[in-house]
């Protein structure tokens, strides 16, 4: 995420792109019946018909900042703050976020086996059981903040580990066991 937040700094600095902050009141988000995405309104300006929602920071800020985009993924604008959008458009755009960047959070380990040359995980996430194959440790597990795991299975789903310091004893020594 910090390579990111390089990136664009480089880019705004450099004139090859703008930054545009539009107020959170000017912003209406309405998802029209039997509609795939919602459309958003910005006052005296535009109307995106098919808008995309993405965080700027989903790492480092994931509340904070986020891009609308249209169908074609061309930013529009940055909404610095989506909790001060109105009612409606707020919880439309968080149902599109957690679509686009749903990660089932692991709560526990239940078990852990090598098989052949992958490791078979069975864990419980928010919601419910589940098991997955990694290949490669080194490859699949990373550190993305203290306490806070990013872990890749083979059919490219991701799974995280929000604050390892709160899991259970039994988990802690089974992740553990795998480094």
């Amino acid at each position: 995420d910090i390579q990111r937040k390089l990136w664009l700094i480089t880019r705004v600095a450099s004139g090859l792109m703008e930054l545009r902050y539009i107020p959170e009141e000017a912003v209406r988000v309405r998802k029209l019946v039997g509609s795939l995405y919602p459309r958003c309104e910005i006052e005296s300006d535009r109307c995106v018909l098919q808008a995309r929602f993405r965080r700027c920071f989903p790492l480092t800020d994931p509340a904070v900042f986020v891009s609308i985009c249209d169908e074609s993924g061309r930013e529009v604008g940055i909404i610095k703050d989506p909790d001060a959008l109105d009612d409606e458009s707020r919880v439309l755009v968080a149902e599109e976020l957690d679509n686009f960047y749903f990660t089932p959070i692991v709560r526990s380990i239940t078990a852990l086996k090598q098989e052949a040359s992958m490791w078979k995980w069975e864990v419980e996430t928010q919601r419910g059981a589940v098991s997955f194959y990694l290949r490669g440790v080194r490859d699949s597990v990373h550190e993305v903040a203290p306490a806070r795991w990013q872990i890749y299975s083979v059919d490219g789903q991701r799974y995280e580990i929000q604050n390892y310091d709160s899991l259970d004893a039994k988990t802690q020594h089974l992740f553990e066991s795998l480094f």
